[in-house]
């Protein structure tokens, strides 16, 4: 099946995959684009990619379903009834995480309650966060934001930890305190060509705006102290909100 003449909308897709997500089980709704994909011709590395999963369980994932057939779409947590070849889904709440001053609090739904981490304890976080984002029970986005990563950073880690120890995703890096301190001439250009891109549907990937801002300030800035300063000031949180914002104000007499 050739799929170049389908036309396909970034913007639509932001909101029918929430929707999805409210009717269906998150990871059965990711099993379904997965293997969708998979069956229209795309790499299994591709599929990784583009929906932000580790390559292992893309792999798991579509030999599972071609072993097992329609059941393997399931979410594994379902009890069968007596009856052969009538699974009964068990419904559980999908976890959502917020973050305040000095805790990030992970809300498992009405009937289990919330757990509150300090943001002080940073392996705790980070093997808790990761665990969850392995599992596909929280966004690599949402984890990369709050642990001001990347998201291709957070899906290593989520790897090693699953194969390794806690130690796996203890920060080794040392020496990059000093990339961190950029001048307001290299934050204005972190800014600038951050909503520059936004707007035009450019790439707002940190290796990318680091070069930008390095070559245009004549100061080398890593893609870490990118990364830091736009989880800092907040600018990921206007990713989507900037262009609807451009929109209303062109409409506006």
């Amino acid at each position: 099946m050739d799929c170049q003449l389908l036309e396909f909308s970034a913007q639509k897709s932001e909101k029918r995959i929430p929707r999805a997500i409210q009717a269906i089980e998150p990871r059965v709704v990711w099993r379904i684009l997965a293997f969708a994909l998979h069956i229209l011709g795309a790499s299994r590395k591709s599929v990784a990619e583009v929906l932000e999963l580790p390559e292992d369980s893309v792999k798991t994932t579509i030999r599972t379903i071609l072993r097992d057939g329609f059941y393997a779409f399931l979410d594994r947590r379902v009890s069968h009834s007596s009856q052969p070849g009538t699974p009964t889904i068990k419904t559980v709440s999908q976890i959502t995480v917020r973050q305040t001053d000095r805790h990030v609090i992970l809300d498992f739904g009405t009937d289990l309650g919330e757990l509150a981490i300090s943001v002080a304890n940073k392996i705790q976080l980070r093997v808790i966060l990761l665990s969850l984002q392995y599992s596909q029970l929280v966004s690599a986005q949402k984890v990369a934001s709050i642990l001001n990563l990347s998201v291709a950073h957070c899906r290593e880690l989520a790897k090693d930890l699953e194969h390794g120890d806690a130690e796996q995703v203890i920060d080794k890096r040392r020496g990059q305190a000093q990339d961190l301190r950029v001048g307001p001439e290299q934050k204005a250009e972190i800014i600038q060509q951050y909503a520059a891109r936004v707007i035009t549907g450019r790439s707002t990937a940190s290796e990318t705006l680091a070069e930008v801002v390095s070559e245009t300030t004549h100061i080398r800035v890593s893609p870490r102290t990118v990364r830091w300063h736009i989880n800092k000031i907040g600018l990921s949180k206007i990713k989507t909100s900037l262009p609807e914002l451009i929109q209303a104000l062109k409409k506006t007499p």
